[in-house]
């Protein structure tokens, strides 16, 4: 589990919208785009930049209350999913229409230019395609309870 503080900013019946808490070295430091904090900081989630929505135990052992800091984790599992279907599954995408395309006008007698040209476009759809792709997997990733953030203990 991937874990950060937090600041509870509004609370629900199921869930809790915090903002996390930013540290004032964030913004200088070389590794910000690649850590759990800078990805928890930029999530917009909510109506303004740095809004989360955690989900409650289900148990109700937790007590939160405004202004809390509390501890929210993200399942690494749903992460790492993630992050490989946001970089990879465009690319890979874009790398079977460039073949397909390249392997059935190999043998058409086009000339080089407008073969390129025609695996150039077709690269770019696969392209395409695949970020509609993504878009659709990540809004129904987006309602998959296991992959949201939950509050994990209050400090």
């Amino acid at each position: 589990m991937l874990t950060e503080s937090a600041r509870v900013v509004a609370v629900e019946e199921t869930a809790v919208w915090v903002e996390t808490l930013r540290q004032s070295s964030c913004g200088s430091c070389a590794a910000r785009a690649g850590c759990g904090h800078g990805m928890l900081n930029s999530a917009r989630a909510g109506v303004s930049k740095g809004l989360l929505k955690a989900a409650l135990p289900a148990d109700k052992t937790l007590e939160v209350s405004l202004h809390d800091t509390v501890e929210i984790s993200v399942p690494e599992q749903g992460f790492l999913r993630a992050a490989w279907l946001l970089y990879a599954m465009p690319l890979l995408t874009m790398l079977l229409a460039a073949g397909l395309a390249d392997h059935f006008w190999a043998s058409s007698g086009l000339s080089q230019a407008a073969m390129d040209l025609r695996v150039t476009v077709a690269a770019a759809s696969g392209l395409g395609a695949g970020l509609l792709l993504l878009r659709f997997l990540s809004r129904r990733m987006s309602a998959d309870p296991d992959l949201q953030p939950r509050v994990t203990g209050v400090s």
